[in-house]
């Protein structure tokens, strides 16, 4: 498999998976918190449902505060994705997050978004353009 990423390429070894995780980082807000966007992937089976998934991580997530304020399936260009909207405490902080798990074929995406829960509505836009640019495409088809 060959690796793809910001300014690079790499084969990988025989066995290994491609987890990547993509940290982009906003200016420092007002409250002193540096809104920003995190992408990860996740090899899944085909038939992997993404509200299933994204019920599992929440299921998973070491946050003893976290509250749901919202989730709904939604598509991200075209693609099936599910939505949440949660907050939380995190180093004096009131943390908001916007997190949108997209599925592909044989992967799954998540967009984690974060911001303070104050800021968030003024970051929104910028998250907005991340998210509504986003597109998966095959990697092998792409270096052929």
């Amino acid at each position: 498999m060959r690796l793809i990423g910001n300014g690079f390429v790499a084969d990988l070894p025989v066995g290994w998976e491609d987890r990547t995780l993509t940290t982009l980082v906003g200016t420092i807000g007002r409250t002193g918190f540096t809104s920003n966007v995190v992408i990860s992937r996740e090899l899944v089976p085909d038939d992997t449902v993404v509200a299933d998934y994204a019920r599992a991580q929440l299921d998973a997530a070491p946050i003893s505060d976290l509250q749901v304020i919202s989730e709904h399936p939604t598509l991200v260009y075209g693609a099936p994705a599910h939505q949440r909207m949660q907050r939380f405490r995190a180093e004096g902080y009131e943390v908001q997050q916007q997190q949108t798990f997209v599925r592909g074929r044989g992967i799954v995406f998540v967009i984690t978004c974060t911001a303070t829960a104050e800021e968030f509505d003024e970051q929104l836009p910028l998250f907005r353009c991340v998210l509504e640019s986003f597109r998966m495409f095959d990697v092998d088809a792409a270096l052929s």
